[in-house]
């Protein structure tokens, strides 16, 4: 089940913030604390140090941007993936006898009507109860293939029951990515211990080049830090703000599944 974090709460546009500031007060820490020391014999040591640190932390940048990036990608396939099996699966109850058919058919068209969220704002407060509707027709829809398979010739069953089980396997697996599939502690400790040593340094390395901080320069550089760190944040968030997974695919279900249902009542 998915549970709300304190991260997970915020604004992507409060979090943007916050890091922005987080980095201009590392930025000026760095600036003022070298003030204090004879600037000469530090500069000659400090570039090829600030070097390697922003190099290594390009590198740990470019990771952790993959991981986000991969799950995001994995994410949208596994919507498509659903509503090819939901769809496959509704197909395939017709290999049933009644009254499973009709049952089985029934079920399914409610289950993708339950997994469309079209509202974003109300996705957060659902999703539980998504899963857990979810799971429940899952339940109902395994009893009513078990009953079909015991009073019927099992091979008539035997097609549908494998689409089920991918309907199944897809539900579980969007779940864990989704919820569950987060970037791990360890990594975004490391990724913001490193940020505040390279903009600290960096500090370092203008005051000790004798050089003032120019707003000009300075906010875009660390703007620039902020919006790849707050993206990050974003694709590794289960509920978006501004980036969210396309629900397309089972949009175009529900819809052709309404559209015929509607064809059928309205039919002589």
């Amino acid at each position: 089940m998915f549970q709300d974090t304190y991260i997970d709460s915020l604004s992507i546009f409060l979090i943007l913030a916050l890091v922005f500031c987080s980095i201009s007060i590392m930025f000026e820490f760095g600036f003022r604390l070298t003030r204090r020391f004879a600037s000469s014999q530090i500069s000659k040591a400090i570039s090829p140090m600030a070097t390697g640190l922003a190099s290594l932390l390009a590198f740990i940048l470019a990771i952790t941007f993959s991981m986000a990036a991969s799950k995001n990608d994995i994410r949208k396939q596994l919507v498509l993936k659903e509503a090819n099996a939901v769809g496959t699966a509704i197909l395939r109850t017709g290999l049933l006898d009644e009254p499973y058919r009709s049952q089985s058919r029934e079920l399914l068209v409610k289950y993708v009507n339950i997994r469309v969220v079209e509202d974003q704002s109300q996705a957060k407060k659902l999703v539980n109860q998504v899963i857990t509707e979810s799971e429940q027709i899952q339940q109902d829809l395994w009893q009513i293939v078990v009953n079909a398979h015991h009073s019927s010739p099992p091979i008539q069953s035997m097609l549908y029951i494998d689409s089920l089980n991918i309907v199944f396997d897809i539900h579980s697996e969007r779940v864990n990515y989704g919820l569950r599939g987060r970037i791990p502690l360890s990594i975004w400790i490391t990724l913001t211990l490193l940020t505040f040593l390279t903009i600290a340094l960096n500090g370092v390395q203008v005051s000790a080049q004798g050089k003032s901080r120019l707003l000009v320069a300075a906010l875009p550089f660390a703007m620039s830090f902020s919006l790849v760190l707050t993206l990050i944040i974003e694709l590794d968030r289960p509920v978006r703000s501004i980036i969210e997974i396309s629900q397309q695919p089972l949009i175009d279900l529900r819809d052709s599944l309404n559209n015929e249902q509607q064809t059928r009542n309205t039919s002589p």
